[in-house]
């Protein structure tokens, strides 16, 4: 059975024109930048899955999105992978 983790992710489009910066405060060291929402986001799930599973601690318990503490033009949204692809 797949083992499927969400975690809340700052979307920052205002490091660098025509890029969308990713960071997962849960997860410390993961920062991506992509030219789209999308691409952006499939780099920050593949970053926080080698990160994990690199990692032999416990898995980070998610905050909620209210937790986070965004600046003007950032956006909260949500990061999805399947842990065990990471794992192979």
């Amino acid at each position: 059975m797949a083992q499927r983790l969400v975690y809340p992710a700052i979307f920052d489009p205002t490091v660098m024109i025509n890029r969308v910066q990713i960071t997962v405060p849960d997860v410390p060291g993961v920062k991506v930048m992509g030219t789209t929402n999308e691409q952006a986001a499939q780099k920050a799930a593949e970053a926080v899955g080698k990160e994990l599973v690199k990692s032999n601690d416990e898995l980070p318990v998610p905050s909620t999105p209210g937790e986070l503490k965004t600046k003007p033009g950032q956006t909260v949204s949500f990061i999805v992978l399947d842990l065990d692809e990471y794992r192979k």
